[in-house]
């Protein structure tokens, strides 16, 4: 019995070796989002309740939606009761109640009847033009913050959440009409008792256009603009614990490293939430593609949700990637896009999935149940797991490189007022991805840098002249130009190796760095310019890219490597609306016996033959039809 039982230990202590997620409890959650009408309607809710019992074990949690067109204490005490009416009823089938609230707004004419207005006691967001937004409260006035801890905790008392979501308008930009906030008085003149400035609004916005102080002033600016957003979300926090201490706070939060007057990441409000309630806030990224229409607008808002999700603080491991399909009618969303993009966010770091598919009732629930919940049912274990034989990995391949002080650059001449505060650089990444190369945007173990011309002017002096020098980059001739323009390329030699045929140009320095040239980058290449493309992504790795699409197929490939870079799974979505055979897929770091099984929803597995070419794998997946998406698990033996 003695050696059985040391049999036994030592099984554990052998798996546990090998998959140290299972010492873990799961965090994958299916999360289903609510308007205001599931739970006042009694006949909307008693037909969502209905559905919702037709596929038990879908959902873990529905997030209920606090009122958003009144800002009237008594109408919120009676949506708060009623929605902990609805809260327990969810509770009897197994499903967990969580509240989704607005707080600042979103913007004029979105949230609120015509007939209320926001309150004299405190003031609305000032853009910089001194307009007022009408419906949009300023975050530093002290009523309006004691107006959302008071609201959020009348929820939360009645419902006792497992969540309580703050919504995605707790920004710094997009309160339309106002572009940025806040230049009011009270927040002007909070911002001069800080620094101890003496600045109006017009006075400000010209030191900051000019970029006063060599960027301290715009990095003031940021900094005090998120404390701003932070002390919101203190009040929220603070009121939402004390009724239910033990709700977790979480933050919707859209894709912003374009609108740069956001700062780099949202650790300002997670600090604050953290401090108030003592637990782990949660996240959702997301932000845009709302139908299908045009299916790769998934693949951008993939990328986007990679970044956002790189940018959390290590503490925040809840993140419910946004599945979002405004207006909710038939003729937006289709299930299989919904499971497809599904799997793909998943393959950019979340590790839950919140649906926002049914909220406006503008269809009858059988058909949302029907259409959305049956396809999406038949997908969750295969999510699930998912999530967890990645645990512990990130996207691989070459990080779109994005400076942390990009806000931080000069305004040039001939462009507009403010052209410095937004970005578009290295957006090209969701169409090139399409050519089968895989990226990591701000990922920790990415192989290389990838940096188009607009990244290229972002980049501060002396980080430039030190990524030139000592990493390697894969640009294009318009960001060449830049790079040498601003004397990065001193550092740098020919190495004598080129591709004549595609005009492509290596250089390295002594430091380490290697840096490809190629003529530009765009979607509209032959074949062996997309080959040529792979091949200078992977020279600047020191070929290390973890996959490399050998077929002429329009994929995405998503790498999923280790701090080890040792490659873990591989997911593929075909991209094009052509069934393709026989895709070949270059892979790197596996060991010698790996085992390669390629998964799909709905199908068997299949295990693929690997052929060793080196120290390479080579595998060929079996015929897949357009718009579809799958994944190779790779185990290591």
């Amino acid at each position: 019995m003695k050696s059985e039982t040391h049999l036994y230990i030592l099984a554990l202590v052998f798996m546990s070796s090998l998959w140290p997620v299972w010492a873990t409890a799961s965090e994958f959650k299916m999360l289903l989002r609510l308007w205001p009408h599931h739970h006042t309607d009694d006949s909307l809710k008693n037909e969502l309740l209905a559905a919702l019992e037709d596929y038990p074990g879908l959902w873990d949690e529905a997030w209920f939606f606090m009122e958003y067109n009144t800002l009237l204490s008594e109408k919120h005490n009676c949506s708060a009761r009623k929605m902990g009416e609805a809260a327990q009823q969810l509770r009897a089938i197994g499903i967990k109640p969580s509240v989704q609230g607005l707080t600042i707004g979103h913007g004029d004419g979105f949230e609120f009847n015509t007939e209320e207005s926001i309150p004299d006691k405190w003031t609305t967001i000032v853009n910089n033009a001194g307009q007022a937004t009408r419906m949009c409260s300023c975050p530093r006035q002290a009523q309006f913050l004691e107006y959302v801890e008071h609201t959020f905790a009348q929820y939360a008392l009645q419902c006792k959440p497992s969540v309580v979501w703050l919504d995605d308008d707790l920004r710094i930009t997009e309160h339309w009409p106002a572009k940025m906030l806040c230049f009011c008085n009270t927040c002007i003149s909070l911002f001069n008792q800080k620094y101890g400035y003496s600045y109006e609004a017009a006075s400000l916005l010209v030191a900051m256009n000019g970029n006063a102080d060599n960027g301290i002033l715009r990095s003031r600016w940021i900094e005090f603009s998120q404390e701003s957003l932070a002390q919101v979300a203190r009040s929220v926090a603070r009121g939402v614990h004390a009724v239910s201490p033990e709700t977790i706070v979480g933050l919707q939060h859209p894709n912003f490293h374009r609108e740069l007057l956001e700062g780099y990441d949202w650790t300002p409000v997670f600090e604050a939430i953290k401090d108030e309630t003592g637990k782990a806030p949660a996240s959702r990224p997301g932000s845009g593609f709302y139908d299908d229409h045009e299916p790769r607008g998934m693949i951008r808002k993939a990328f986007d949700m990679a970044r956002q999700i790189r940018r959390l603080p290590a503490y925040v491991t809840q993140i419910a990637a946004e599945i979002e399909g405004h207006p909710h009618r038939h003729t937006g969303k289709s299930p299989d896009g919904l499971c497809t993009e599904s799997l793909l966010y998943l393959s950019m770091g979340a590790t839950q999935l919140s649906y926002a598919i049914i909220c406006s009732a503008l269809e009858p629930m059988s058909w949302y149940a029907g259409n959305y919940f049956g396809p999406l049912s038949a997908c969750r274990s295969f999510y699930e797991e998912y999530v967890e034989f990645n645990r512990g990995t990130q996207p691989g391949g070459l990080n779109p490189y994005i400076s942390p002080d990009f806000v931080l650059r000069p305004h040039y001449p001939g462009e507009p007022a403010f052209g410095w505060f937004t970005t578009g650089a290295n957006d090209v990444i969701s169409e090139l991805a399409t050519l089968g190369i895989p990226f990591s945007p701000d990922g920790d173990y990415s192989s290389a840098l990838f940096m188009d011309a607009e990244a290229v002017k972002g980049l501060g002096q002396k980080e430039g002249e030190s990524l030139f020098r000592e990493r390697g980059i894969l640009i294009d001739r318009a960001a060449w130009n830049i790079a040498c323009s601003r004397g990065f390329d001193k550092s740098l030699d020919p190495c004598g190796k080129s591709v004549e045929a595609v005009e492509t140009r290596y250089y390295t320095s002594t430091d380490g760095a290697r840096v490809a040239v190629v003529p530009f980058f765009s979607l509209a290449v032959n074949n062996a310019s997309r080959i040529a493309l792979i091949q200078a992504a992977d020279w600047v790795s020191e070929h290390r890219l973890p996959v490399m699409t050998e077929t002429a197929a329009q994929v995405v490939v998503v790498p999923r490597v280790d701090s080890g870079y040792r490659l873990r799974s591989v997911t593929v979505l075909n991209s094009s609306i052509s069934r393709y055979t026989g895709i070949k897929l270059r892979l790197r770091g596996c060991a010698s016996k790996s085992r390669y099984i390629w998964k799909r929803p709905g199908h068997k597995n299949i295990r693929l033959k690997a052929v060793a070419d080196g120290s390479d794998v080579i595998v060929t997946l079996p015929a897949m039809d357009g718009w579809k998406i799958g994944y190779i698990s790779i185990s290591h033996h």
